[in-house]
């Protein structure tokens, strides 16, 4: 993919650089350059992740969210590898021990364990974010801090090592990535919430959707709202002002055709403190800011061809999905629409009422699949498998679109399961409620 590959070229560039202005005379032994290589790479990719989840372009992403999250995981592990090899690479060449200890030896070494501490703080705190009880909040500051001794400890330990990085050209380059750091890190902590300050949200609903779940219905104040396409999301900032508030992706549950007063809704499930907590207490009235939309799990416009849509929810999967029946449900679509949604069991349905409502409005057919049903419940039990799509599925479905939307276990079994059954990769839209 394109994308792909200029992110490769990315990364490579300073090695090329580094290559092209070599200062050294004559050859050095190849794990001490081995270890430099290894050294810039982290360098560029702990840069180029900040980018990566900058929020940089609202609208529809080029690539789904959750697919680009878990991309920023792996390449932060990729980092803290590379950074981990590149001082075991000079042991043999006089490193001393002390080079490990952000306090103790000398400027050049304390710089660079800074730095690779602070990435293993980021990438265990993500990792292992519920095992230790975090709180959102507290690992967002945890990680935007962490991420800022990253760049300047790497940057400072670039300059101090010399060599490579004190040529011109390599270190321009190191300078421009820097500012490219700064500017973004202005606009995603300063310049876009003194933005959204001036464009502020107002709570009008906050009803019970079943489920543990909130339908918080809000308006815009003094500003004409957004756009959006169906199935996409948006952040939520709950707190006194956008500059340092709770923020929460959260899809948006309304028909993305324009509604009275440019209202949006969206669904919240009791999964966190702030879900569980404050949520619930928005009341009318109440203040708010949205930062978005962003997402590619969308039916783009009218002009998709796709014979059926087949949607697939787990949970508060349903709340895209509820987006995208009312979106067509207001565009008069007549196509055959399936909904298959999993649930623990009746209880834990998610705006019930008006999936059974939509029916009127839609070609849709409801299929509801419980894994603890009632004893006398005579419709699917247990999970979403491969007998219950074909059961429910009419012939020719491997020209439908699919769009599922879940835990990331469920999703990573549909995923398969459709792949199997020959549905075409491209035809299948995922979402997963897993960003973090």
């Amino acid at each position: 993919m394109p994308w792909i590959a200029g992110y490769v070229l990315i990364v490579l560039l300073p090695l090329a650089v580094a290559f092209f202005a070599d200062p050294f005379p004559a050859p050095r032994p190849l794990p001490i350059e081995a270890s430099v290589a290894l050294g810039l790479i982290a360098t560029v990719l702990g840069l180029i992740q900040f980018a990566l989840v900058s929020r940089l372009r609202p609208g529809r992403s080029v690539l789904p969210t959750d697919t680009l999250m878990q991309f920023h995981r792996q390449m932060g592990i990729t980092a803290l590898a590379l950074a981990t090899a590149h001082p075991l690479l000079f042991t043999g060449y006089g490193m001393p021990a002390s080079a490990w200890s952000p306090f103790a030896g000398s400027a050049l070494t304390r710089s660079g364990a800074i730095a690779l501490w602070a990435l293993a703080l980021i990438v265990l705190s993500s990792v292992g974010r519920r095992r230790l009880r975090l709180r959102y909040e507290t690992w967002q500051a945890v990680h935007l801090g962490a991420a800022l001794v990253i760049v300047g400890g790497s940057f400072a330990h670039a300059q101090l090592a010399g060599g490579y990085a004190a040529t011109p050209p390599l270190r321009l380059l190191l300078l421009a990535g820097l500012a490219l750091f700064v500017v973004l890190a202005l606009r995603y902590r300063l310049v876009r919430p003194l933005q959204m300050y001036r464009r502020p949200w107002e709570v009008v609903a906050n009803d019970e959707a079943g489920g543990g779940t909130r339908l918080l219905r809000v308006r815009p104040v003094g500003h004409a709202g957004l756009t959006f396409l169906p199935g996409q999301f948006a952040w939520l900032i709950t707190g006194r002002s956008p500059l340092w508030s709770q923020q929460h992706p959260v899809s948006i549950a309304c028909s993305a055709a324009p509604q009275p007063a440019g209202a949006l809704e969206f669904a919240v499930k009791a999964l966190g403190d702030w879900s569980g907590d404050t949520v619930p207490g928005l009341a009318p009235g109440h203040r708010l800011w949205i930062d978005g939309p962003f997402g590619a799990f969308t039916l783009q416009d009218e002009t998709d061809t796709a014979p059926t849509l087949v949607l697939i929810a787990g949970g508060i999967g349903i709340a895209p999905m509820r987006s995208l029946l009312l979106t067509l449900a207001d565009r008069g679509d007549r196509r055959p629409v399936h909904l298959i949604y999993a649930a623990r069991d009746p209880g834990r349905v998610i705006c019930g009422a008006d999936l059974d409502a939509l029916r009127a409005r839609l070609d849709l057919r409801l299929v509801f699949v419980f894994e603890h049903p009632a004893g006398d419940w005579p419709g699917e039990r247990g999970r979403i498998d491969e007998r219950i799509l074909r059961r429910h599925l009419p012939g020719g479905f491997q020209r439908y679109r699919y769009f599922v939307c879940g835990p990331p276990a469920m999703i990573e079994a549909m995923e398969k399961t459709l792949l199997d059954m020959g549905v075409p990769s491209a035809s299948i839209n995922t979402e997963r409620f897993d960003l973090v």
